[in-house]
């Protein structure tokens, strides 16, 4: 029988599961909910990954009881070792006959592997946010990934909670607020379902859910785009923090990730970027002060941003593939295209 590989992308609110063969061919996909380890717990993390995996064997028309050669899990939250130990371990003990092999990598990390063999920037933005440099030669410098506590700036869920501190700190006068709040305070209400602000005590506290509360952040795209202004602000805030990622990350970066016709790769991942002309105006402005530096001026002189075309599983299963020795090939011409341009001015 020829040998069957399985990724897995895992998200803060939504997964995807895929079967893939050594030439790249996919051979089923499946989809499921959070795989966040530390949003959901280790039971439902890899209960979930078993299930997406079990349909897409039925799907691929594989005997569920045959292991897969390797599972490649891109997860977020896939850093800490200690934990990625043990929920390998986890999955191993309840289903033995998911797969021989595993493998855990980030979600930042898959995500590349599935758009280039050469290196870049993977920049995160969906429920939470993230941010990885790779180096051609392997070398990696992060920064974020530590969850809404410490941050996640730029993500879904800190647009929505930039606009609904906005929105409380302009009814207590602790703050004035940029731009009328009326709103974003509807959008808050009606999202939440409810009438007043202390009705919102419960979804910060015994009802939070990180990924609803992130939803709020569609509703707001939707009143940027019909011009709210607070709604506006609080994307091109967002689009501010997301390029600050890579002000953090670049001083690292080897010379030869500025030289290609792209400029700087910069991969963009997850849902947020979807309102990548919300975004623009402040993420354009911070990088072309970047790029305005001493220690950057003449050397970034162009950057590309791309999306992938193919789910960051597929990255996850050549990692997997790879770690046992076997390859999966991968087509990076079709798996990522770039859909946003920029050059410097000579004189910038």
């Amino acid at each position: 029988m020829a040998l069957v590989f399985g990724g897995i992308e895992g998200g803060g609110t939504h997964s995807k599961a895929l079967l893939v063969s050594t030439d790249g061919r996919i051979l089923a996909e499946t989809d499921g909910p959070s795989t966040n380890h530390w949003l959901v717990g280790v039971d439902k993390c890899i209960q979930t990954i078993n299930d997406m995996v079990q349909r897409a064997k039925k799907e691929a028309g594989l005997d569920p009881d045959t292991p897969l050669h390797s599972l490649g899990m891109s997860l977020s939250g896939g850093e800490q070792k200690d934990a990625i130990d043990r929920l390998i371990a986890d999955i191993k003990e309840r289903f033995p006959t998911l797969s021989h092999n595993y493998y855990i990598t980030t979600d930042a990390i898959g995500a590349m592997t599935t758009a280039s063999d050469r290196g870049g920037v993977v920049l995160i933005s969906g429920t939470g946010s993230n941010c990885k440099l790779v180096n051609p030669d392997g070398s990696q410098v992060g920064c974020g990934g530590w969850g809404h506590m410490m941050g996640d700036e730029g993500s879904a869920y800190w647009i929505s909670h930039l606009a609904i501190k906005t929105v409380f700190d302009a009814r207590d006068n602790l703050a004035t607020p940029p731009y009328d709040v009326t709103q974003v305070r509807k959008a808050m209400e009606e999202y939440f379902q409810v009438t007043h602000l202390m009705g919102m005590l419960p979804h910060f506290y015994t009802n939070f859910q990180k990924s609803h509360y992130a939803g709020l952040c569609q509703k707001l795209a939707e009143g940027a785009v019909t011009g709210d202004a607070l709604c506006l602000h609080v994307f091109q805030k967002a689009g501010e923090a997301l390029a600050r990622h890579i002000v953090a990350v670049l001083p690292k970066a080897q010379e030869v990730l500025f030289d290609g016709d792209q400029g700087l790769p910069i991969l963009c991942v997850g849902s947020v970027w979807k309102s990548w002309e919300l975004l623009k105006p402040g993420f354009t402005e911070v990088l072309a002060l970047l790029a305005a530096e001493p220690n950057f001026k003449g050397r970034f002189r162009c950057y590309s941003l791309l999306t992938l075309q193919q789910s960051s599983a597929l990255g996850g299963a050549s990692l997997g593939a790879r770690s046992v020795g076997a390859t999966v090939t991968l087509n990076y011409l079709t798996n990522a295209k770039v859909f946003y341009r920029h050059s410097f001015k000579s004189g910038q």
